[in-house]
C-alpha cells in the first residue's frame, strides 16, 4: 500500500511516498480503509524523534494520527461497529501504524462512528483537536457558561473548535487571529476579535478567567497580568519550560488529550446540537502530502484543518 513514512527521525527531508505492507491485525484492532487524514503538529513532533523515548527505534513509522474510513475488518469486540461501517478515529502515535496510508490498524477503542452530518473530510479534522479543546476547556478549565475566556490562536485547529465549544457553553470569548482569518473568526461565534499583529493582547484590560494558548507564543508568566486570581492557563503545546509551573500552582495546566470512543462520542453529540463544526481549509491528495505536511510545519497559515484524502 502507498503511505507516507519515514525509516529515520529527521525533518521534512525524510518523509517519502513510500510502499509498505498493509499492517497485520493485532488484537483488540480494526483495520480501516482511509479515506481521509488530517495534520496535526504532533505528527513532525513525532517525525523529528521528540519523544522517541517513548516511541522507540521501530521503523517505518508512518505519518498521521486522525482518520476516517471504512472499517473493512475488525479482532475483536467493536462495542457496535461492524465490518463496512463509516468510522473516524485517532490511530495512536506511540505505535508505527499511521493514518497517512491506504490502510491502518486501529484500536476498536479509538474508533467510533462517524458523527451524523459530517463529511469523512470533516470527520477526519475533528478527533484530535476536538477532544484537545474539550479536554481543556471542561475538564481541566471547568469552564462555565457567564466567564471570560481567550483563546490565543483562534483560526487553526483546537482554535476554531474551541471557540465554538466555549461559545456552545455561554462564555464570552475573545479571539485573536491574523488579519486574513478575523472574518472566519468572528463566524465561528467569538465576541470579540482582535488581530496579533496590530494588538498586544498583554496590554488588554479585560482579565480572563481561562486563557487557552493554541499558538504556543504566549508566554504563562507574562499571561499572568491578563489572569483573574484564580483564572487558568491551558496550555497544549506542553512548553516542558513550563512544567514547573504547573507542579507548584493550579494557574497552569497542560493539557494532554487522550483520543477515545467516548471523547469522539462527546464530540458527536455536540455536532448534533449544532454547536461544533470541524472546519476544513485545505484538502490533499496523498500525492501531494510531503509537500503539503512540510508547509504546515514550516508555518503557512490555514484556517481549519489541512486533509488529506486517500
Amino acid at each position: 500500500m502507498k503511505a507516507i513514512a519515514y525509516f529515520s527521525y529527521g525533518g521534512p527531508e525524510v518523509m517519502v511516498l513510500a510502499d509498505v505492507p498493509v499492517p497485520v491485525l493485532p488484537p483488540r484492532h480494526g483495520l480501516v480503509k482511509i479515506q481521509a487524514a488530517s495534520i496535526n503538529p504532533v505528527d513532525w513532533k513525532l517525525r523529528s524523534g521528540q519523544l522517541k523515548l517513548i516511541t522507540g527505534r521501530k521503523f517505518p513509522r508512518i505519518m498521521g494520527a486522525d482518520l476516517a474510513g471504512t472499517l473493512v475488518e475488525l479482532r475483536g469486540d467493536g462495542n457496535g461497529l461492524k465490518a463496512g461501517d463509516a468510522v473516524c478515529g485517532f490511530a495512536y502515535p506511540a505505535d508505527p501504524p499511521g493514518s497517512l496510508a491506504e490502510y491502518c490498524a486501529v484500536p476498536l477503542d479509538r474508533l467510533a462512528p462517524v458523527p451524523a452530518g459530517l463529511t469523512l473530510l470533516e470527520a477526519a479534522a475533528l478527533p484530535l483537536v476536538g477532544v484537545t479543546a474539550h479536554t481543556a476547556l471542561f475538564k481541566l478549565g471547568q469552564l462555565k457558561s457567564g466567564q471570560s475566556i481567550l483563546v490565543n490562536g483562534a483560526a487553526g485547529g483546537v482554535g476554531h473548535v474551541a471557540v465554538q465549544m466555549a461559545r456552545g457553553a455561554g462564555a464570552t470569548v475573545t479571539a485573536t487571529c491574523r488579519t486574513g482569518a478575523m472574518e472566519f473568526v468572528k463566524g465561528l461565534g467569538a465576541n470579540v476579535v482582535i488581530d496579533y499583529g496590530a494588538q498586544d493582547i498583554l496590554a488588554s484590560s479585560v482579565l480572563f478567567d481561562t486563557i487557552l494558548d493554541t499558538s504556543g507564543r504566549l508566554p504563562f508568566r507574562k499571561a499572568r497580568r491578563i489572569m483573574k486570581p484564580n483564572g487558568v492557563f491551558l496550555d497544549p503545546d506542553l512548553k516542558f519550560q513550563n512544567i514547573p509551573f504547573g507542579l507548584v500552582g493550579k494557574r497552569y495546566r497542560p493539557v494532554m488529550a487522550d483520543v477515545r470512543r467516548a471523547g469522539i462520542e462527546t464530540l458527536s453529540t455536540m455536532v448534533a446540537a449544532g454547536t461544533l463544526k470541524p472546519v476544513v481549509g485545505e484538502v490533499f491528495d496523498l500525492s501531494e502530502a510531503l509537500a503539503a505536511i512540510t508547509a504546515v510545519e514550516q508555518g503557512r497559515s490555514v484556517v481549519g484543518k489541512t486533509v488529506i484524502k486517500i
